[in-house]
């Protein structure tokens, strides 16, 4: 498993926690999902193989979100 950390724009409420969960969780290859309101992230653990970090945007992105992967 991978660790990455996306920044979420326009996620104000516990309504768009659900949401992106919800989004991530149907990938397949995703462990834990941590949606961080307040600091507007979302931390993934997911398998590169089968949920590669475009996949995890685009669900995001699907979701009605502005994402963009956090710089290391």
């Amino acid at each position: 498993m991978e660790e990455t950390t996306l920044r979420v724009d326009g996620m104000s409420c516990p309504s768009c926690i659900r949401h992106i969960n919800s989004a991530l969780c149907a990938l397949d290859g995703i462990g834990k999902v941590d949606v961080r309101l307040r600091e507007g992230t979302v931390v993934v653990q997911h398998d590169p193989a089968s949920a590669p970090v475009p996949a995890l945007v685009e669900a995001v992105r699907g979701a009605g979100y502005d994402v963009r992967p956090r710089a290391a």
